[in-house]
């Protein structure tokens, strides 16, 4: 018997016949139930976390090595992004990020845990084609968009004369 599931023909699931509503209806009843509100307090709470690390180290280059808001940027991400890679590399990152969902993919901590996971994974097929090959596909896709959103801006910019003096 032919499966047509899209034009609401009967389907065969092991010999039942099912039209997409009710094969739809039993598998919402299976479905783990979402809680958003928990999601987005975890991701709030996780992603403010590493942020809220990231002020702390930036203020003690501020404090203890004499720099400015903006020399201690540099040095401050550079920090997130080796404890990163250090937490990526034990497998915490990992546990921290299956619990938090999205607040640990938005810092530079989580660009830096994609980038390591990557290469981790791909360590078995030598240095340059595994490694190096591999890791950097997430990051041509990202660096393309942050190319071209940065145009974008660049174009509104000129035009409209937005975002202050020139």
């Amino acid at each position: 018997m032919p499966n047509k599931s899209r034009s609401g023909a009967k389907v065969k699931l092991n010999s039942l016949l099912l039209t997409d509503k009710e094969y739809k209806q039993i598998a919402d009843k299976y479905e783990p139930k979402k809680n958003i509100v928990g999601n987005c307090l975890k991701a709030f709470l996780v992603g403010g976390t590493i942020c809220l690390i990231g002020q702390c180290i930036m203020q003690l280059f501020m404090t203890f090595a004499g720099m400015t808001s903006k020399q201690a940027g540099n040095p401050t991400v550079a920090i997130l992004i080796i404890i990163s890679v250090i937490l990526t590399s034990l497998g915490v990152y990992d546990k921290i990020a299956q619990w938090a969902g999205a607040g640990t993919a938005v810092p530079v901590t989580g660009f830096a845990n994609s980038m390591c996971s990557s290469a981790i994974e791909s360590r078995a097929e030598g240095l340059v084609l595994g490694v190096g090959a591999n890791m950097f596909k997430l990051a041509g896709s990202v660096i393309v968009f942050g190319v071209v959103a940065a145009f974008i801006v660049g174009v509104i910019h000129v035009i409209f004369g937005l975002g202050g003096a020139h």
